[in-house]
């Protein structure tokens, strides 16, 4: 069997998965199986890589045809990880360049580490708000010292044997965010270290709004976040202002700024003004979002529908 198990969950993305795999036709190095693992896909994905001629491609799918959180999705991959070596995460909707692979075994990886790879994000319209906040986001990413909450699934490259060892994702995890983070966190546990690799490369595409960003980051907080303070302990230091979401004096202090009103306020002025600017505006947007989410409050924004949209 091939060397590399690259694990692609897909669910209704056809058209960005046919990229996808098209980029992987390109690679330099070639002794690896995509693994497509379709999370009861309705567009055809299915019929699709029936049709597929390639010979790496291989597709994976719940034995029940429906749809089951992009963490139970990857696990598909479990029974099957004995055969490689190592395995590679990507997104459907996203983009290796054709040295992706190459440059990670470029670098001498060890069977103790994960490596993390660089994410350009990129949308059809610029600028979008968003899209600079995930570029920002992404730089600091680099320049810090890699640990478990920098882990994403969109890019990574790790040992086979220890996905399979610790069990792969925590499909208790069904909606949006944090389960890549939980991840991490029992890759650390396992003994990991954590290695940034700016020159695996892929490219990321972003097809949500600030706003819908917004209300995806305040359901993650209302429901995610609590499960990953009680399943590790010390994310709650780690993430999201740490103590500040929790504690009551620092607590009381937060929620003085964390008004509604400014919220709206930003929401609407964001837009057109310089990357550096809007970049610290969504950073209070986002902290807002996952600070209402987690007190489980509204999130008192104008619905999605009577938001002017974005660019």
């Amino acid at each position: 069997m091939s060397r590399v198990a690259v694990v692609i969950p897909t669910y209704n993305n056809l058209s960005e998965l046919r990229l996808c795999l098209a980029a992987l036709t390109q690679q330099t190095y070639q002794d690896f199986t995509a693994y497509v693992c379709v999370d009861g896909s309705t567009d055809g994905t299915q019929q699709y890589l029936q049709q597929v001629s390639h010979p790496n491609v291989v597709m994976l799918q719940h034995g029940d045809g429906r749809n089951h959180g992009r963490n139970a999705t990857r696990n598909l991959i479990l029974p099957y990880l004995e055969r490689h070596e190592w395995v590679a995460f990507l997104d459907s909707d996203s983009l290796p360049l054709p040295t992706w692979l190459e440059a990670f075994f470029a670098v001498q990886p060890l069977p103790s580490e994960v490596l993390l790879g660089r994410i350009l994000y990129f949308s059809e319209d610029n600028p979008h708000p968003w899209v600079i906040y995930l570029r920002w986001r992404e730089q600091v990413r680099a320049s810090q010292m890699a640990g478990p909450r920098h882990f994403i699934t969109i890019n990574a490259f790790m040992p086979a044997e220890v996905m399979r060892r610790i069990g792969g994702m925590d499909p208790n995890i069904k909606r949006y965010g944090l389960g890549d983070v939980e991840f991490g966190y029992r890759l650390a546990a396992a003994g990991m270290r954590f290695r940034y690799i700016a020159a695996a490369t892929v490219w990321s595409r972003v097809q949500q709004s600030l706003s819908e960003a917004l209300i995806r980051l305040y359901d993650m907080a209302q429901h995610n976040l609590p499960y990953l303070h009680q399943k590790h302990p010390s994310s709650r230091d780690e993430l999201f202002g740490g103590k500040w979401l929790y504690q009551s004096s620092r607590r009381f202090l937060l929620q003085l700024f964390m008004q509604p009103f400014i919220a709206r306020w930003i929401l609407q002025k964001v837009e057109g003004k310089p990357a550096f600017i809007q970049r610290w505006l969504v950073r209070y947007l986002v902290f807002y979002a996952v600070a209402r989410g987690f007190w489980k409050r509204k999130l008192g924004l104008p619905p999605l529908k009577r938001l002017r949209p974005f660019p």
